[in-house]
């Protein structure tokens, strides 16, 4: 019986030992440009992971394309849905590069896993950004090497109408826009999701363990620490 009972907590996103870890990521608005590929932030984002002190803030003006999702599985996983204020903090994780691409994309799972993001899509998409990811990253370097910027100056927020992300880039650099130089030290929250103790997933079987430890259901999962690396 008190298996039952566990098992019905979990589906109804119940913690048996008391407030849940998740931190649901405060919606912020966002313009999109012209032709609805990218938007720009027109606030500060705010993503504190689990019931950590660790807080990924992402930048008002940063421009995202959503893309933590690869387009290429966009016809069956939309880049809008539950995950979609996950990818915008995986996506500036990956513009900005202060944590290492393999904590970045662990960080996205975490992210996911506290906007309410169904496991098996998650699992999904987590796999995509490790297999498909190193293309944006790399080119996220480039840009950066090559001066281009992707977070729009306070000034230059009110985005004209039709313009597109690549012309308005464009703009902005001939004005002399250029990207802020990345942190000088790792962040803090960059290992913090080894440290995050999920109430809901921890009654489930264990979803990967190469990146995960989980102790046998019922019981708290503990989730290892990425390693250093890609």
């Amino acid at each position: 019986m008190l298996k039952h009972i566990l098992a019905a907590a979990c589906l109804l996103g119940l913690s048996t030992s008391g407030a849940m870890a998740q931190q649901p990521i405060p919606p912020v608005p966002m313009t999109p440009f012209g032709d609805g590929r990218e938007s720009v932030l027109t606030d500060d984002l705010a993503y504190r992971i689990g019931d950590t002190r660790h807080i990924v803030v992402v930048p008002a003006g940063f421009v995202t394309d959503f893309a933590s999702v690869p387009r290429a599985f966009w016809a069956a996983l939309p880049p809008f849905g539950r995950h979609q204020l996950a990818a915008i903090v995986h996506d500036f994780l990956y513009w900005d590069q202060g944590c290492t691409r393999e904590q970045a994309d662990a960080l996205l799972r975490v992210a996911m896993a506290e906007s309410a993001v169904e496991p098996a899509t998650r699992d999904v998409i987590w796999q995509a950004v490790r297999a498909f990811g190193g293309t944006a990253w790399t080119n996220n370097a480039s840009a950066k090497a090559a001066g281009q910027p992707r977070i729009v100056p306070q000034d230059d927020l009110k985005i004209p109408p039709l313009v597109t992300w690549p012309e308005y880039r464009a703009q902005l650099f001939a004005k002399g826009v250029r990207p802020q130089p990345g942190p000088p030290a790792p962040p803090e929250y960059c290992a913090a999701a080894g440290t995050v103790n999920l109430d809901v997933p921890w009654c489930r079987a264990r979803e990967s363990p190469a990146m995960y430890r989980a102790s046998a259901c019922p019981g708290p999962s503990s989730w290892s620490a990425p390693s250093a690396g890609d």
